[in-house]
């Protein structure tokens, strides 16, 4: 099944705006971080992407270890720019990028959703800026990270995947 496509201009709904503002709080977030990491890759895998505990659409990232040269996995919330997926490493708006970060990389060749892809992170500021908005409509507490890392002076860094 190939990867749901994630239109970031698409008006969304209210059931998506009702678990939009749950997952921003801290219940939310908890369970995030805690819960749905752990069941949403199972579920994604044994229904082929059409069901997972999160209410915002997620995929698995599947990179190789930095460090390690590990297979590592990790569920994403993601959205498209045209043919391309982008990814937030965002990390719930912590002083440090997520593992992901550094294994993209070290590794830039990875999986998503089952596909395979090119990852590169967007370094033109405005391009940023651009993705970083769109981000923030399709997940609206990508605005809590990014107003949570202003003070820390960590800047929350966005990945173009190009399919391979």
């Amino acid at each position: 099944m190939p990867l749901p496509y994630v239109d970031p201009h698409k008006k969304r709904g209210l059931g998506y705006e009702i678990a939009s503002a749950f997952g921003r709080s801290p219940v939310g977030q908890f369970f995030a971080r805690h819960v749905a990491r752990h069941t949403d890759p199972l579920l994604f895998r044994l229904t082929r992407g059409r069901i997972n505990v999160s209410p915002i659409i997620n995929a698995p990232l599947v990179t190789t270890g930095a460090k390690s040269g590990e297979r590592r996995e990790v569920q994403l919330t993601y959205f498209h720019d045209h043919d391309d997926v982008i990814l937030v490493a965002s990390n719930f708006g912590g002083t440090k990028n997520p593992q992901w970060y550094h294994n993209l990389k070290a590794h830039p060749d990875c999986e998503f959703g089952g596909e395979p892809f090119t990852a590169a992170e967007v370094t033109d500021p405005d391009e940023h800026a651009r993705l970083y908005a769109l981000a923030e409509r399709v997940y609206p507490g990508y605005r809590d990270y990014r107003e949570a890392t202003a003070d820390t002076g960590r800047h929350i860094p966005v990945f173009r995947l190009t399919p391979r």
